[in-house]
């Protein structure tokens, strides 16, 4: 799923009013305010030297006394004077009118096709519902996203066999439809994607070589040679910034410790490196990024071991990277340094970082779980989400969460065995950000197994299932 950061949390309302001059629709006052101009000229009549000859060639006398006399040529000229400010001042009218009406017609065009994101409280009393299968048919653990107006479907594993294949479902159509043939130079074998967004809505997905661009709209494929410090390296989920797809990747597990991160321009369909310096001594082992409007936050886990006599220590931490303006700064400041960070999501002005492990490295570290929590955009300050109803104990948080800017999902997928390899979705329950709540959402039917997890789209919660069925929760705007 461009934009500034405002400081306010909620959508600000924007209003207009418009004061016209009475007669448009304005208030009776108004014909005071432009009478002022009528003062204007009782004064440059009043500035006029009374030594100044009367019309007829005579000085004023006796008989002009208590008043000054008026040239000619200043009642000719005033007429016209007045016209032109009336006239300014209806031009000034019009383009105040032109510029709202513009404000008010741009506005409907950003916002009208994009419908309110799904409610913790919409959710809860909503219906789940059957949506024609995939033509995919069984499969799990393919690429899902989200369009904004169509799911996505590409690759996954049926009977041990990577396919390549991929579909797209219109809720509006209740239509499937099969897309292009992807080229055979990109890899799905442990492929990495993301969607590059709104302005250039195509899907960005590689293993490591070549990367392929997918337009749903025109149904084609173009490709795109990684940059060389890039290939054989460990890759990581890549983030669109709308014009920029970042992609980074620490060295392979035999090789040197090192982190690479480079930028593709989507406009203009090249490559630029943009690794930042790391803090001395503090070799990455994975790393995590999130885009948001102005800022790439890149989160570098490290870790360094040294031989002692007595066996060996372990060092380790979180480096919090911010790139702005085209420049990578350290903001690692009181970020918490024992804490995987993985599966960050921006939207509305906050990012979730789901539930996370303990991080020491390859130490074996202890089996425990930190709660969900908010992360302002600007700041980095934390804040915690509640534990939801589905915890039954503090270290064992449910895996799946996922954030649209009104609404956190928690759901359950236990019971991971052959016949579902992904897992089945259990119970799910949704957090209201403003209101600070849990709600119980109703549980899908069966138990389905998963093919991969829920997606948010819109008003709605979609669920592929293994055997390629397609659940709702909720009704489509």
């Amino acid at each position: 799923m461009p934009v500034h950061e405002p400081f306010s949390q909620r959508r600000p309302r924007v209003s207009h009013r418009i004061i016209l001059p009475a007669g448009l629709g304005g208030s009776r006052q108004e014909p005071a305010r432009l009478a002022g101009a009528s003062n204007v000229w009782r004064e440059m009549e009043d500035a006029v030297p009374e030594d100044v000859p009367l019309p007829d060639g005579s000085q004023p006398g006796p008989s002009h006394s208590g008043s000054r006399p008026v040239r000619p040529a200043l009642r000719r000229r005033r007429p016209r004077v007045v016209a032109l400010v009336l006239g300014l001042g209806v031009a000034a009218l019009v383009l105040t009118v032109g510029v709202v009406v513009s404000e008010r017609a741009t506005r409907i065009r950003t916002t009208c096709c994009l419908p309110e994101p799904a409610t913790a409280a919409g959710l809860a009393r909503a219906h789940w519902s059957m949506l024609p299968p995939s033509p995919l048919g069984r499969r799990s653990d393919p690429i899902l996203t989200w369009t904004g107006n169509e799911l996505l479907e590409l690759g996954g594993v049926r009977d041990g066999v990577l396919h390549r294949d991929g579909a797209v479902f219109n809720p509006g159509r209740r239509q499937w439809r099969r897309i292009a043939a992807m080229p055979g130079s990109v890899g799905l074998h442990g492929a990495v994607a993301v969607w590059t967004g709104v302005a250039d809505h195509r899907l960005f997905v590689t293993n490591g070589k070549v990367a392929g661009l997918y337009d749903p709209y025109a149904n084609r494929w173009t490709t795109t040679k990684l940059p060389r410090p890039l290939a054989g390296r460990t890759l990581y989920a890549p983030v669109s910034t709308g014009h920029d797809v970042i992609l980074a990747a620490t060295a392979a597990p035999s090789g040197r410790p090192g982190l690479a991160v480079a930028a593709y321009n989507l406009a203009r369909r090249a490559w630029r490196l943009i690794t930042p310096r790391l803090p001395a001594r503090h070799p990455p082992g994975a790393v995590s990024m999130v885009a948001t409007w102005h800022r790439v936050i890149l989160w570098s886990m490290w870790s360094r071991s040294r031989r002692t006599a007595g066996g060996g220590t372990i060092a380790s931490g979180v480096d919090v990277l911010v790139r702005h303006h085209g420049a990578w700064s350290v903001r690692t400041g009181h970020w918490p340094q024992h804490r995987v960070v993985g599966g960050a999501a921006f939207a509305q002005f906050r990012i979730l970082l789901p539930p996370a492990q303990f991080w020491c490295g390859p130490c074996p570290a202890p089996f425990s779980e930190s709660p969900a929590r908010f992360a302002d955009p600007s700041s980095l300050v934390l804040s915690t989400i509640p534990n939801s109803p589905l915890v039954t104990s503090p270290l064992a948080q449910p895996p799946i969460w996922l954030w649209n800017g009104n609404t956190v999902l928690a759901a359950d997928a236990s019971g991971s065995s052959r016949a579902a390899p992904d897992g089945r979705l259990g119970g799910l329950a949704a957090y209201d950000r403003w209101s600070g709540r849990w709600h119980l959402l109703p549980n899908a039917p069966s138990r389905p197994a998963l093919a991969g997890p829920p997606i948010f789209a819109e008003q709605q919660l979609l669920v592929l299932r293994l055997d390629g069925g397609l659940l709702a929760l909720g009704k489509r705007s």
